[in-house]
């Protein structure tokens, strides 16, 4: 069977903020149907990577080549607070010429849908980072990057989200993951990328490994680099 054909490729990616850098000649494949965790403490790069992928920085040395439309959930859920959850959705069907029966979808996917005429401003943290994550599938992406996409949501809402993750890997949809809550992602990810001060250390297979065995691989790369 051939290789699946990769969403994203990142050739020798570099970026610096003033004169700190970053990233440092990160180079990696994201093909259909892999989802990606990307792995290692604050400061990484992982947040930074996700962005000059998502096209909203752009790399000092090297290339991004997408192929497909690429969606972001980021730290900001860019959702506007005075609306409600399906105004908001439905601005941003237009936005993205879908029908706005899509919006309505997404809501009951990601359980909102008993909620979703209430504003955004009176959502907790959890809620409102579902109703993010329904933005970010409203074009139905071809590579879905997520930022610490558990962030503020309990034991049902997090099983919710994960469902929906691993129907969209299941469908052949690609995504990159960062995030320091393995445990919950280890069933749904195909491979995790380890990074350290903003140099990709590898990117390995999950191979059933659970997440304190992705810890502890995260430590051996760091004891060789």
């Amino acid at each position: 069977m051939p290789p699946a054909e990769p969403v994203l490729t990142a050739h020798g990616v570099s970026r610096r903020f003033g004169h700190r850098r970053v990233l440092h000649d990160v180079s990696l494949e994201i093909p259909r149907g892999q989802a990606l965790l990307l792995v290692g403490p604050n400061g990484a790069g992982k947040t930074t990577l996700l962005r000059v992928m998502a096209g909203l920085l752009r790399p000092c040395a090297g290339s991004i080549e997408r192929r497909g439309t690429v969606s972001l959930v980021g730290h900001h859920s860019m959702l506007y607070d005075v609306l409600s959850a399906r105004e908001n959705l439905r601005f941003f069907a237009r936005l993205h010429r879908v029908p706005l029966a899509r919006a309505d979808e997404l809501l009951e996917q990601l359980g909102l849908g008993s909620r979703a005429d209430e504003r955004v401003a009176v959502f907790s943290r959890g809620m409102t980072q579902r109703a993010a994550i329904a933005r970010a599938l409203l074009p139905d992406p071809d590579l879905l990057l997520l930022d610490e996409p558990l962030t503020g949501l309990d034991d049902a809402s997090c099983g919710v989200v994960l469902r929906v993750l691993d129907g969209l890997r299941a469908q052949g949809r690609a995504m990159a993951i960062a995030s320091h809550q393995l445990a919950g992602l280890m069933d749904v990810v195909t491979a995790v990328g380890f990074l350290k001060d903003g140099r990709l250390l590898a990117v390995e297979p999950r191979a059933g490994r659970a997440a304190d065995a992705v810890v502890q691989r995260y430590r051996g790369l760091l004891a060789n680099a």
